[in-house]
């Protein structure tokens, strides 16, 4: 079944412009998109005119790695100045610029229970991810320096375990982190050694996925607290996708609203696919084809609008377009129900002296075995 193309948004005479992300805001029914050139534009879905309602042109100094929706009218993104929190109603200046020590290069991005999250790529032998609190910017409240060794590509909260954080990095590990926990070696919840990654969620109350800049996908178990368990659940590892599925050469990302989107740019094909993320499998009797999509060129991002038979896409040939699917798709939904462990808030300035040393002692022993694996080669990052 083929998407007809209802309209497209060209940013293509800026500079050999690539677009990259895109945030979808309900209430208006509009959208941001982020670019290579470091601009920000925002345009009307509902009133489908190439003019921008909302635009940055020189919003970082060069590309936007990410953004990030936190509410109705803010965004935030980042780029090798750091990260920068936007109200969409107040013009062409920053609310906020955040930024490290080092003045890194960040690369991602999370948002979730009043907490943004930035990852920033490697600057000598780690890289960094740092915490703020929304509601009061001007200090960072958590930072992990030593736990990843390589550029951190993706970040997510736990949609209702507000103290649970997860990272993925091209140094091919997968770290859930319990904000809890003061300390770094104590923070480390949970481990997971893949492969470069290049995006990980949370699909479920105790399931997480991660996609690697190999096209491999696995779908692991979140530990609970009790570390005497040594031995951990067999992954449900789907290998490389590309074999597998019709016309994939790469994954823009696995979306845990239920689907999944796949390009073959050398066959000039884009087609979306449901995924059933409780039983986490793809169902490939049900393709939409997006005609001709970007081209030759990489699609970028894929939104499906909720509630609507709409969708956007956005790729390296500078364009966002809006779709018409031939069937409005099924959303799943996506919120996990809370655990029994770990349910509480974060407390910033809370005291972990007394903790169970049992409990320290295994979340160090693990960090030690984490030290060790990564000895070997990391796999540097590349877009797809």
């Amino acid at each position: 079944m083929r998407a007809q193309a209802l309209y497209d948004w060209s940013l293509a005479a800026e500079s050999d412009n690539w677009v990259l992300n895109l945030e979808y805001y309900a209430h208006n029914q509009s959208f941001i998109s982020s670019s290579s050139n470091g601009s920000l534009h925002g345009f009307s879905v509902a009133s489908l005119s190439s003019s921008p309602y909302f635009s940055i042109p020189n919003a970082h100094e060069s590309s936007i790695n990410s953004i990030k929706k936190i509410d109705d009218f803010t965004l935030a993104s980042c780029s090798t100045d750091g990260v920068k929190i936007w109200d969409l109603r107040a013009g062409s200046t920053p609310v906020h610029t955040l930024t490290n020590t080092k003045n890194s290069n960040f690369l991602s991005l999370g948002y979730g229970h009043n907490l943004l999250a930035g990852g920033t790529e490697l600057v000598g032998v780690d890289a960094e991810l740092h915490i703020w609190d929304l509601r009061n910017p001007t200090e960072v409240v958590r930072s992990f320096v030593d736990s990843h060794h390589d550029d951190i590509t993706c970040i997510e909260f736990h949609p209702t375990i507000s103290n649970y954080l997860m990272s993925g990095s091209t140094d091919g590990y997968v770290n859930i982190y319990d904000l809890n926990e003061k300390d770094e070696d104590d923070a480390l919840h949970q481990v997971i050694n893949f492969a470069s990654v290049h995006s990980c969620h949370f699909t479920g109350p105790k399931r997480i996925s991660i996609l690697s800049h190999m096209e491999t996908l696995a779908f692991y178990e979140l530990n609970d607290t009790n570390y005497e368990v040594i031995a951990e659940p067999e992954p449900n590892d789907l290998g490389d996708v590309r074999s597998k599925w019709p016309d994939c050469e790469y994954i823009v990302d696995l979306n845990t609203q239920g689907y999944v989107g796949v390009g073959a740019n050398s066959q000039r094909k884009f087609s979306l696919f449901p995924f059933d993320i409780a039983h986490e499998k793809i169902d490939l009797s049900r393709p939409t084809w997006f005609a001709d999509a970007h081209g030759e060129e990489i699609v970028r991002d894929l939104v499906v609008i909720p509630n609507t038979r709409n969708a956007l896409t956005c790729g390296e040939d500078g364009h966002i377009r809006l779709w018409e699917m031939p069937y409005e798709l099924e959303i799943a939904s996506n919120s996990p129900q809370v655990a029994e462990e770990g349910t509480q808030d974060i407390e910033v300035d809370s005291d972990s002296d007394n903790k169970e040393k049992k409990e320290k002692k295994e979340k160090k022993d693990k960090k030690d075995k984490k030290d060790k694996k990564k000895k070997k080669s990391d796999v540097r990052f590349k877009p797809y």
